[in-house]
């Protein structure tokens, strides 16, 4: 892990672009409507039985990560959230926006009282976080 010299924020590579905005968890939410707040909280409750994770907010998102960022809660709105979750490989499936990137793959969800938190987001979170745990490079060894 490289720390940034500038934010400290924790990166796997060294230099590896970020934004040095300093902003808390506290501050990223202040100010947000709460019933998407709640589905944040409960998005990053979900993460957190799949063990342990660190939050890095900025100024128009938050990120979860174990050793590198997996998913993301990109907006908030007054009924839910929209974020993504990375992947390394495709599968098929009608809950997510799927957009290539490179060899991987963005999974962008929507989080709320329409959409509840369910067991294939839960199943795809899972699948995510092992990504953040760097799984399949330690896989690869």
């Amino acid at each position: 892990m490289w720390t940034c010299p500038k934010c400290s924020a924790k990166l796997v590579t060294r230099n590896l672009s970020h934004s040095c905005v300093k902003q808390t968890v506290r501050g990223f939410f202040a100010g947000k409507p709460p019933g998407g707040v709640r589905h944040a909280r409960a998005f990053i409750a979900a993460a957190r039985e799949l063990g342990p994770i660190t939050l890095h907010p900025v100024k128009t998102r938050i990120a979860l990560m174990v050793e590198v960022r997996f998913a993301a809660i990109n907006r908030i709105t007054e009924d839910g959230i929209r974020g993504h979750l990375w992947l390394k490989e495709r599968h098929e499936t009608d809950r997510f926006r799927i957009e290539p990137l490179g060899r991987d793959f963005l999974y962008h969800f929507e989080l709320g009282d329409r959409r509840p938190l369910d067991a294939e987001l839960r199943r795809f979170l899972a699948m995510s976080y092992a990504i953040g745990c760097r799984e399949h490079i330690k896989r690869k060894r």
